[in-house]
């Protein structure tokens, strides 16, 4: 492939990127209009990119990723138009999930290098601070307000937290969208703080980007944002040990954060939603304790919030359908043009809502190769942290949970599957070179 190509390449991925932070803003408040062909917005840049990358991705490893997918996607497109549904569009769209974006990660780990990711984690911190801004913003607003409006320019994008605010979507549609993006922000600065040298005016930046994830948290009210931030951390600590860090960058790590989350207790919007995220928690628990008993709080968040999206589908597998209902039945618009209302048709959970639509055994293969790619990247992360390139360890604390059980249905949660697994893969990739450094 020539370095033109090559060239045109990373401008469809730039294009991806960039339409998968403000699609959101384009249904709600640019366009609104054309809020439902912009669903779709991210296929056709899809297609090129899959179309032009082709001679690089039809090789190993990726050859045996993308494979079981195209098969999987095709055979469920069938089933669902024969014995399933039989609506063609919730049909097709549904399988270009499998088919056509799910297979753009493997694009990304191809075409991108190390230095186009620390290209973007850059991007991610300066967008980071605008984001959090607009979050404060439109958890204090009404949810009718301008800000809040939902897609399409009617209803509003924001649901209920507590203490009187609101849960914003920022320029998403969702609020899974702010958690995915404030953990991938997240792995973006510790990869910056600790695979790159800085200078002073770098540091000072990072300092200030650093206030506003800490800021996100308690404004987003979103658990999911906070065990995102705990993976990503957790993440850092395994890529400095894994890469025999001296203690001493471990220890100024902490000491920065620290002093992150000082200077952002002195925020003004972090002091106003600390008691709504608090009085969040309070209220899930106590849901919980009238669900099923006196409980561990923190454990038992752990239990439904991570282990329940695993053993809650897997415990009713004697209810799935061997065909299932067919795939799309699971996404918002698959549900709208079924049934003629937004509703969770096949399951709320990613894995309830694959086994629902693709039937038990190809459910089930599905999830086993989602299962097996996080996996895969972990292990190549791992290696590549001790061979001394933190970066991928780092940006698969924000990958892991979102390639496991992310929610693939919605076309931001799937954006976001897509380029945080992508990054981890090209964070191996140590130059300009379109051949992958990842082992097969």
């Amino acid at each position: 492939m020539t370095p033109k190509q090559l060239s045109r390449l990373r401008q469809l991925l730039w294009l991806y990127f960039w339409l998968l932070i403000f699609e959101g803003a384009l249904r709600r408040w640019f366009l609104p209009g054309l809020s439902e062909p912009l669903l779709l917005v991210r296929d056709p840049v899809a297609l090129v990119a899959l179309m032009q990358a082709w001679p690089i991705v039809n090789r190993r490893p990726w050859r045996g990723w993308i494979q079981p997918l195209f098969w999987i996607g095709v055979i469920a497109v069938l089933l669902a138009l024969t014995i399933g549904h039989g609506d063609i569009p919730t049909a097709l769209y549904g399988g270009r999930i499998l088919i056509l974006q799910l297979p753009m990660i493997f694009v990304y780990a191809a075409v991108f290098n190390r230095d186009d990711v620390v290209k973007l984690a850059w991007i991610m911190l300066w967008l980071s601070i605008p984001m959090t801004v607009l979050i404060a913003a439109q958890s204090s607003l009404p949810e009718t307000h301008i800000l809040n409006v939902g897609p399409g320019g009617v209803g509003t994008s924001v649901f209920d937290g507590a203490g009187g605010r609101f849960r914003p979507p920022g320029t998403f549609t969702f609020i899974t969208g702010v958690a995915s993006f404030f953990a991938l922000a997240a792995a973006s600065l510790f990869g910056v703080l600790y695979s790159i040298s800085l200078r002073n005016r770098g540091r000072i930046f990072c300092v200030g980007a650093g206030i506003a994830l800490m800021v996100a948290l308690p404004v987003s009210i979103s658990r999911d944002l906070l065990a995102g931030y705990l993976v990503v951390v957790g993440a850092t600590i395994v890529a400095l040990i894994q890469s025999r860090a001296p203690a001493g960058r471990l220890v100024s790590g902490i000491l920065a954060v620290m002093v992150a989350i000082g200077l952002a207790t002195m925020v003004p919007a972090f002091q106003e939603t600390s008691g709504a995220f608090i009085a969040r928690w309070e209220s899930a628990a106590k849901a919980d304790r009238e669900a099923v008993g006196d409980v561990n709080i923190a454990a038992d968040q752990f239990e439904s919030r991570v282990l329940g999206e695993f053993t809650r589908p897997l415990s009713r597998l004697d209810k799935v359908s061997f065909t299932g209902y067919g795939i799309g039945a699971g996404t918002n618009v698959g549900a709208q043009r079924l049934t003629g209302a937004l509703t969770f048709l096949v399951g709320e959970g990613a894995w309830d809502a694959s086994l629902g639509e693709l039937g038990l055994p190809l459910g089930l293969a599905f999830l086993l190769w989602r299962t097996c790619l996080a996996i895969w990247i972990m292990q190549i992360a791992l290696k590549a942290a001790r061979r001394g390139n933190r970066l991928p360890m780092i940006i698969a604390g924000a990958a892991f949970l979102d390639i496991l059980v992310g929610q693939i249905s919605q076309p931001t949660g799937l954006g976001f599957v897509v380029l945080s697994g992508g990054l981890c893969l090209a964070a191996c990739n140590p130059g300009p070179s379109s051949e992958a450094a990842i082992p097969s």
